[in-house]
């Protein structure tokens, strides 16, 4: 069991020493002097330092003092070094501390024992917090992405897709969703940047983005449904192997089907038959689960049957998981 010192005062979930945030409930965290062990504190921050630091290895701070060091020496009482000084000061300095204690020049880390980076400030996280225990702010991105999110819900409701507790993440890297996390969708950050850039995309094609990972996350979720025979006479076998990289631009923005291939609802589609399925659930969601409607479309653009087929596979099991018939 983590001692006292490590659980967070307001919610009691447990923390990492030095964290400036809990990760659960982001209230901001004061690592003081509890044990004595350095008898000294940080005038500004109040984090414990040692008397021979010359600056806040947490706030940055000068706190030099008549016991600060001129230079850099070995690691004082209560801390350690895990390296030397970024900027060539000659001064160890500990994990995760901010700044040099001998120099003040900020530190970089490599975060390599958490699963992912925070879209805010850039360092570790894990793909279960919610809040970024460095910066404080969320850890998941989605504060950057509330309107496509909040269309999606939107969409999945009056589609009536029951929830199977997804978790939409931001992080960087390539879009996608892996079977041993099936209910993680990480989204790529470069794709919702702020700013009037390049790689940034709209909402309605952050939106189509999103609900196509989902389909793959459904699918992975609901697994056993592609052993059974009616999915793979629509579908085909999922566990086939992708020939190609997916290196293709694809507009998820489009909610009209494409006219070409008759027996796909869009050209990437026909990539994959796991592909086929998250296009097909997409088409779905955003075209509110209306049948009628979709089916009109497939005539007047003359779609094959295996299109018709594909949809009433997947309304019919969505309809099941809610008990409908």
């Amino acid at each position: 069991m983590p001692t006292p010192e490590l659980r967070c005062p307001t919610c009691a979930a447990e923390l990492e020493r030095f964290w400036a945030h809990c990760s659960n409930c982001g209230r901001r965290l004061e690592w003081r002097d509890t044990t004595k062990q350095t008898g000294a504190e940080c005038y500004y921050c109040g984090w414990v330092v040692s008397d021979s630091f010359s600056f806040c290895p947490w706030c940055g701070r000068d706190i030099t003092d008549p016991d600060s060091s001129p230079e850099p020496l070995k690691a004082p009482k209560g801390f350690s070094y895990h390296r030397r000084c970024r900027w060539g000061c000659g001064g160890g300095v500990m994990y995760p501390m901010r700044f040099c204690p001998w120099c003040g020049r900020p530190q970089k880390w490599h975060y390599w024992e958490f699963q992912n980076v925070c879209p805010h400030c850039s360092k570790g996280v894990n793909d279960w917090m919610d809040v970024c225990p460095w910066c404080g702010e969320d850890a998941t991105g989605r504060d950057l992405i509330r309107q496509a999110l909040r269309r999606v819900r939107q969409l999945l409701v009056v589609g009536r897709v029951k929830d199977w507790n997804y978790r939409v993440l931001l992080r960087p890297g390539v879009s996608g969703v892996t079977h041993r996390t099936p209910k993680v969708i990480e989204i790529e950050r470069r794709y919702v940047t702020g700013k009037r850039r390049r790689d940034e995309i709209s909402w309605n094609m952050l939106t189509g983005l999103i609900l196509h990972e989902l389909g793959h996350s459904f699918l992975y979720h609901n697994w056993s449904f592609t052993r059974t025979g009616r999915f793979r006479r629509a579908f085909g076998e999922v566990r086939k192997v992708y020939r190609v990289a997916d290196s293709k631009w694809v507009d998820f923005e489009r909610r009209g089907v494409t006219t070409t291939l008759p027996d796909y609802v869009t050209a990437y589609a026909a990539t994959h038959p796991q592909e086929d399925f998250a296009e097909t659930f997409r088409f779905y969601v955003a075209r509110r689960g209306r049948l009628r409607e979709l089916f009109a479309e497939f005539g007047r653009k003359r779609k094959g049957v295996p299109v018709f087929e594909k949809f009433l596979v997947l309304h019919d099991f969505i309809r099941s998981l809610r008990g409908w018939r």
